[in-house]
């Protein structure tokens, strides 16, 4: 029988992994038990993994930005850029097509400013899932064949594959709908679980 890899939260918690295999900011697995707490409170001394210091300093995970709107289509003559400004959690990787994608001060989306092949590359590079395509009348969203979760040094979880998040704010309603998404693991995002980038200006290390 296939394992079903899941991820379990609640507000107040940290993330249970479960049959979910953990890979290091260092590119190799971390074997852990089948039941893996990993803190996302920002402040566990061994980090990826929980220590308990969440309930020690009262974290509380609740979303405070739930106002989720469309996502934005972006049609040119070959391809078709989807963009949900929500998920995007600033890892920057879109602004290294900048004909395409502009600058970070100046982002602007263009699906004729590049080869369909050069978007689809650079979209594929998205760990948030706020990019994806349209490419021959198909919603192109799934790019993983392994599951597993990925620890990015001083940033989120990249979470990719068949992983199912259940928790008590259903957040499965503003996860992108694809085989990858990414969570915080600061303790700040306003966006929980989802990253919203605030590891980017809050000095998180870990």
């Amino acid at each position: 029988m296939k394992k079903v890899s899941q991820i379990i939260l609640s507000k107040y918690s940290p993330l249970m992994s479960v049959d979910t295999t953990l890979i290091g900011s260092d590119g190799k697995e971390i074997k852990t038990p089948r039941v893996n707490s990993l803190c996302r409170c920002g402040e566990s001394k061994y980090k990826p993994h929980c220590d308990g210091t969440h309930a020690t300093i009262g974290f509380d995970g609740t979303r405070e930005d739930s106002e989720k709107a469309k996502p934005e289509v972006y049609e040119g003559k070959e391809i078709t850029i989807v963009f949900d400004r929500y998920l995007c959690m600033g890892a920057g990787y879109c602004g290294e097509l900048e004909s395409v994608f502009g600058t970070h001060e100046k982002p602007i989306y263009e699906p004729d400013g590049a080869s369909p092949e050069e978007i689809i590359a650079t979209i594929k590079k998205c760990p948030s899932g706020a990019l994806s395509y349209i490419l021959n009348g198909k919603h192109e969203k799934d790019y993983f064949e392994t599951t597993q979760i990925v620890v990015e040094q001083n940033g989120p979880l990249h979470c990719q594959g068949e992983i199912t998040l259940i928790d008590d704010q259903e957040s499965d309603k503003v996860l992108p709908g694809c085989d990858h998404f990414t969570l915080c693991r600061c303790g700040d995002s306003k966006k929980k679980p989802v990253c919203d980038g605030s590891h980017l200006d809050n000095g998180f290390t870990g």
